[in-house]
């Protein structure tokens, strides 16, 4: 075909550079820190972003009433009752009982207003004041995502993740469906790779890698698949261990890049899936299966909502494109870094 009859845009696919297809920017945008500044702050499309807030939020309203302890703060802190303090964190006390439920209607509240988008800095100020006040009241409830909730909460606090599906773009129409910065998705995605490469270095060490750290998993009805066709030993060996290790290791680099997302995101699911019926987690495998569709294109809720009848429309996210012009979707993919 002559090349004057080939449309534009085909033309400008072709001649993309084998960096531009992988990660969605030219190493050129990384020579020097005005062009990083730049590429950081690329208008992208906030509706990848705007279901994540609204999914975290909720969950974090689920995680207060249970393993923050909501639902049973009459015994969580009975007066004169035995804590252990966190180093540097020991001149923290309780408060008394009633205003022990003050603080955790706080930061339900503050979860909510995440979840719906509603005074958003706000709700995500009440939200993590509250949650860290309570996480570092007592070292003996220490879980490592309890953190990790206390981090991302944080990190959304100065993003703009009420772009999109919230109740502060209705009452603020100028907000409403606006483009957000790259590299909100970027501090994000960063910190989920981050999650599971630690996990995977933690895995290295000789009773992992041995098999004897969880053996006794291998006997949960979950992996009776397995042992139809490998004995009880392997199932542990290779399954529990190998698969746990092999998967933590690559989950990022999976997830990260077009061909293998697909893959990444089934074995992700099927992995946090498993994990929430063998450990008493709490949202913590839900609240890691939210965050990977932000591995996807930012757009993704826009197509995926479109396939709904239009008499859902009104209660659905947008599906129209975000202010800021017409930008190509494909241009948008904006890997993280």
């Amino acid at each position: 075909m002559d090349k004057e009859t080939v449309p534009a845009a085909e033309r400008a696919v072709e001649t993309e550079s084998m960096m531009k297809r992988l990660f969605g920017f030219e190493k050129e945008d990384l020579s020097s820190w005005h062009r990083l500044v730049c590429l950081l702050n690329r208008p992208t499309d906030p509706a990848s972003l705007g279901i994540f807030r609204f999914l975290f939020g909720m969950i974090m309203a689920i995680d207060i009433t249970q393993e923050r302890g909501l639902s049973h703060l009459d015994y969580k802190y009975l007066d004169g009752a035995p804590v252990c303090r966190f180093p540097l964190f020991s001149f923290l006390q309780p408060l008394p009982l009633d205003y022990m439920y003050l603080v955790y209607v706080v930061m339900l509240f503050g979860a909510v207003g995440i979840m719906m988008g509603c005074f958003y800095r706000l709700s995500c100020l009440m939200f993590i004041s509250t949650y860290w006040y309570i996480f570092f009241l007592d070292k003996t409830a220490w879980n490592n995502h309890s953190y990790l909730y206390g981090l991302i909460g944080f990190q959304l606090t100065f993003m703009d993740a009420n772009r999109y599906w919230s109740i502060d773009g209705l009452r603020n129409p100028p907000k409403k469906n606006a483009q957000v910065p790259l590299w909100n998705y970027t501090l994000l995605r960063f910190q989920i790779f981050i999650v599971y490469f630690i996990a995977g270095i933690k895995k290295l060490d000789a009773d992992w890698v041995e098999g004897y750290s969880m053996s006794y998993l291998a006997h949960h009805w979950l992996f009776d698949p397995f042992r139809m066709i490998l004995p009880n030993e392997m199932v542990s060996l290779l399954v529990v261990h190998g698969g746990g290790l092999c998967l933590d290791l690559s989950a990022g680099y999976l997830l990260f890049f077009d061909a293998t997302r697909p893959f990444g995101i089934f074995f992700v699911s099927y992995f946090h899936c498993m994990n929430s019926q063998l450990f008493s987690i709490g949202m913590f495998a839900y609240t890691m299966l939210a965050t990977s569709p932000l591995f996807c294109y930012p757009d993704w809720p826009r197509h995926f909502f479109a396939r709904f009848p239009e008499i859902l429309r009104p209660v659905l996210p947008l599906t129209n494109l975000g202010r800021h012009g017409e930008c190509d979707i494909r241009d948008n993919k904006l890997k993280s870094i």
